[in-house]
């Protein structure tokens, strides 16, 4: 029977070996000829839901599906528990054609129970692209499964699971992601869980969520039964999950925290090798995933659990989702540890284009910038201490992006528990300016040349592209590489307001230029395309 619309249930009867033998033969009989057939269109998530009633902890069950595809490709997808006596394969068809299901499990009615007709659509949805991608070709850059390219305009909102978590309107958490959409942001770094932060201690206003009033575990923060997992937590999470999907943003699963008064379970304990389980298990299925082992993953000082726990996270991941570990340098360098991460993410307030260039030189992936400022709210509220103007972290974050690294941007009042997103962050559409004028350039091809320019850092493709990244009045630039410099086009872009005026390039092969005067103290952008463009 068809339930709501990502999900098909297949009811089971009590599990009572009594009786067992007897269903189970009805229902083999029965299932293939008479199973609905299930249309799942290309890289959309799709529940499969399956009734049985068990003794003893229910977490503990053991649920994997095989799904099998049209060219052969085979997933092990692992199941979960969502209470109620109901497990489901959460499941997201990588390739058009026809795919079967066959369930595995320590449960006798939850095993051995197929489907052979699941119909995998083409994808019509104009944000999903499948999951994220290290680009083969340009091995700094990211790029979707289907090819689109990925230019990565990231935002930290740690509580956005959070806000009014048990009010079904989540008019916050909503606003946010409009928000996010509208002005480019592809990208949002997420907690699974906080309880609470040390500058905003309890609730000291309407717009304060911690301490958290919901759990992913039964019991509370002070006394959790780590044993049992919290399906209706987890279930508020799953709404976030769909509304950052169908927006065609990318959630950064950052699965643990490490300073946010968190009781986790023990460490190297199976309550925690559950939880990580679990979140594998419950969110592998989204396309718009990408894993973090901690926020602030530095703070764990057992590397080869943190190394384990990570292997853990991959071998359970059928679709092969992008992992990382939040800030951790040391383990990063490292390579008998690092094998295990598909990018860098880094937290650097201080050295911005000098540890892009670091990382860079190091491995040839790319490099994400996760926290260099930090914007103070329109309204001023009890949060982080260290604060910036806008236009502080929008010179930080050129730098950034100019090197040839990512960035996420931090906005006060959205970041952690405390949380009101009206009004609009005033940086917000800078960094949309950031984002569509760099990613209008052949930027994975791009790569940072400053000896080419004084005045400025620079991102070119030598006789193609050129961004030159001008703070002060005046910019030398070398641009011999252009075969005719007098058919190149130039353009200065104001960084703050985004007003564009043509530059008037002189034809040599070194070229002085002065940032137009309208633009008074706005850092410029000084784009420069070859004819042939």
């Amino acid at each position: 029977m068809r339930v709501g619309k990502n999900e098909v249930r297949l009811a089971f009867p009590p599990h009572d070996m009594k009786h067992t033998r007897f269903f189970l033969a009805l229902i083999a009989s029965s299932l293939l000829t008479q199973a609905l057939a299930v249309d799942i269109p290309q890289y959309h998530r799709h529940d499969f839901a399956l009734k049985a009633n068990v003794q003893g902890n229910p977490f503990d069950v053991a649920l994997s599906a095989e799904f099998t595809g049209p060219s052969g490709v085979r997933l092990n997808v692992p199941g979960f528990y969502d209470g109620d006596g109901t497990w489901k394969i959460r499941f997201a068809p990588t390739e058009l054609g026809r795919w079967s299901m066959t369930t595995s499990s320590s449960v006798t009615a939850l095993h051995g129970q197929s489907d052979t007709d699941i119909n995998c659509t083409p994808n019509r949805h104009p944000q999903i692209h499948g999951k994220l991608m290290v680009d083969p070709a340009h091995p700094y850059h990211f790029l979707y499964q289907d090819g689109t390219r990925y230019f990565l305009l990231g935002y930290e909102a740690d509580w956005l699971w959070g806000a009014e978590p048990l009010d079904p309107r989540r008019k916050l958490m909503h606003t946010l992601i409009n928000q996010m959409a509208s002005r480019g942001f592809n990208h949002v770094m997420v907690n699974i869980f906080a309880y609470d932060t040390s500058w905003s201690p309890g609730r000291k206003h309407e717009w304060d969520f911690g301490p958290s009033e919901i759990f992913p575990w039964e019991g509370t923060n002070d006394k959790p039964d780590h044993s049992k997992l919290n399906p209706k937590f987890f279930q508020i999470y799953d709404r976030m999950m769909d509304a950052l999907q169908e927006k065609g943003i990318v959630a950064h699963i950052m699965i643990k925290v490490y300073n946010k008064k968190v009781n986790w379970p023990a460490k190297h304990s199976p309550d925690e090798k559950k939880f990580f389980r679990y979140v594998t298990a419950r969110y592998q299925g989204y396309s718009n995933v990408v894993w973090d082992f901690a926020k602030e993953s530095y703070n764990e000082k057992d590397e080869q659990l943190q190394y384990a726990l990570i292997d853990y996270v991959r071998d359970l991941d059928a679709y092969k989702h992008l992992t990382t570990a939040h800030d951790d340098d040391l383990y990063t360098w490292t390579p008998s540890l690092n094998r295990n991460l598909d990018f860098r993410s880094d937290q650097q307030h201080t050295d911005w284009a000098e540890m892009i260039a670091f990382d860079r030189a190091i491995r040839a992936y790319p490099v994400v910038n996760t926290e260099f400022a930090y914007e103070r709210g329109v309204d001023k509220m009890p949060t982080y201490r260290t604060e910036h103007d806008w236009q502080e972290q929008l010179h930080r974050a050129y730098l950034v992006y100019l090197a040839g690294g990512y960035g996420v941007y931090y906005y006060h009042n959205t970041a952690w528990d405390v949380f009101r997103p009206e009004p609009e962050a005033p940086g917000m559409k800078p960094f949309q300016l950031l984002a569509s004028t760099l990613s209008s350039l052949p930027y994975w091809r791009m790569r940072p040349m400053n000896e080419l320019a004084v005045g400025g850092p620079c991102l070119a493709l030598p006789g193609d592209a050129y961004a030159f990244y001008v703070k002060g009045a005046q910019l030398t630039a070398n641009l011999s590489g252009l075969e005719n410099a007098a058919t190149a086009t130039a353009e200065w872009v104001n960084t703050w307001s985004g007003e564009r005026t043509p530059a008037q390039l002189s034809g040599a092969r070194i070229t002085r230029l002065r940032k137009p005067e309208s633009f008074q103290s706005a850092p410029a952008l000084l784009i420069v395309k070859s004819g042939a463009r």
